[in-house]
C-alpha cells in the first residue's frame, strides 16, 4: 500500500508512505480502506501476533521529479527517508514502512535522561 500522508487542513502532504506487509497478513487488505492509524496493531488484533521489535533507520536522499511533484516541492529537494521494520513475537518481519519526508517538513525529537546508579 502507498500514498500521501496529509494533515487535515494542510496545503501540502507531510510525506510519501509505503507499506510492505508480510503475505501471511494479506487479509488485512479487506480492512485497510476503513482503518485510520498504524497498521501493526491490526496485525496484533486480527492475527494474535505481538510486535516485539521495531528497527528504525533514518537516511538522507533527494526526491525524484515524480515524488517531488506529489509532495509539492521541487525535484532534487533534500529529503529524509524513515524506514521501519516491525518484527513479530516469532522474529518474523511482519511489516516494513518507508516514509519519505521533504527535509523542511521533518522533525525528530528525542529526550535522554541519565539515571543514578
Amino acid at each position: 500500500m502507498r500514498g500521501l500522508r496529509q494533515r487535515e487542513g494542510a496545503l501540502a502532504p507531510v510525506c510519501w508512505t509505503e507499506y510492505y506487509i508480510n503475505r501471511e497478513f494479506a487479509a488485512l487488505g479487506k480492512v485497510l480502506g476503513r482503518h485510520v492509524g498504524p497498521i501493526f496493531p491490526l496485525i496484533e488484533d486480527l492475527f494474535g501476533r505481538s510486535i516485539l521489535e521495531v528497527h528504525q533507520e533514518i537516511g538522507a536522499t533527494v526526491l525524484s521529479a515524480a515524488l517531488a511533484k506529489s509532495l509539492k516541492v521541487e525535484a532534487g529537494t533534500a529529503a529524509l527517508e524513515v524506514r521501519r521494520t516491525y518484527k513479530s513475537s516469532d522474529a518474523e518481519v511482519a511489516q516494513v514502512t518507508i516514509n519519505t519526508h521533504p527535509a523542511s517538513r521533518f522533525r525528530h525529537s528525542m529526550t535522554m535522561r541519565r539515571i543514578k546508579m
